[in-house]
């Protein structure tokens, strides 16, 4: 019996520090009178929800495979010189002003619609070269 009063003294005092903070961050706080609690979570405003839930899903992005792999024989031919992943990625971000997910993935798609592009390995970074 005196543990369910400490349990329930417990709950109220975590109960009023909620309504603290909602009231500080401005979300408004409906109570049941009779009860004391709050009401559901459907009170919360939509942004509010929106930033606890992190960071949002990018939207599908269609890609242009051979249109890629053309401008990644332009780089090489331009560069005259082998190009790191990171290195051709950035450029391609310069001409294209795209930003992907995962560049390596969507380069390999690209790169198979291209024979003149040969990828190496040296050490742990892929190398990039026209044929």
């Amino acid at each position: 019996m005196e543990r369910d009063k400490e349990l329930r003294e417990e709950i109220k005092q975590i109960l009023h520090r909620i309504r603290e903070l909602d009231e500080r961050y401005g979300v408004p706080s409906g109570t049941d009178d009779q009860q004391g609690e709050t009401t559901s979570g459907s009170a919360v405003p939509h942004e509010i929800q929106a930033q606890r839930a992190g960071k949002a899903r990018k939207p599908y992005q269609h890609h242009d495979y051979p249109g890629i792999a053309r401008e990644v024989e332009t780089i090489l031919e331009e560069a005259a010189a082998p190009l790191t992943l990171t290195e051709l990625y950035g450029e391609l971000q310069k001409r294209r002003a795209v930003e992907w997910a995962n560049p390596y993935m969507i380069l390999q798609k690209a790169l198979k619609h291209s024979e003149r592009v040969k990828i190496e390995k040296e050490g742990r970074k892929l190398v990039f070269s026209i044929r």
